[in-house]
């Protein structure tokens, strides 16, 4: 059984723009040292692998720290933001959970 890998980290300067460009998008904020981050990073890449279609960001909130906390008022980690198509929010969800609360998440907010 080979490792998951988590989803590469970027800059919030470089996807911001993807976010309402007509498909929805999801920001995972989390941070390096933080075990519930790096599962939800894992959980995301691998829902990624499945939907290669989907916009799905992974920042780190802590080098990050003037987006999560000024823009997105984010208070903990991780965090994931759910944008619809036309980049308006529609769900926020602090902390880690399993694929099968993922999915419906997803498929409630028109991602599948």
């Amino acid at each position: 059984m080979s490792e998951k890998k988590p989803l590469p980290v970027n800059r919030y300067a470089n996807i911001k723009h993807n976010i309402g460009n007509g498909k929805p998008t999801i920001l995972a904020f989390g941070m390096s040292h933080c075990y519930s981050c790096l599962a939800m990073s894992k959980l995301f890449a691998e829902v990624l692998q499945e939907h290669p279609e989907f916009q799905i960001y992974s920042v780190d909130g802590q080098k990050e720290r003037l987006v999560s906390r000024d823009i997105y008022r984010l208070k903990e980690m991780p965090t994931q933001i759910f944008f619809d198509a036309a980049g308006n929010e529609v769900f926020r969800h602090t902390g880690a959970y399993r694929k099968a609360v993922l999915d419906i998440i997803l498929k409630k907010y028109g991602f599948v």
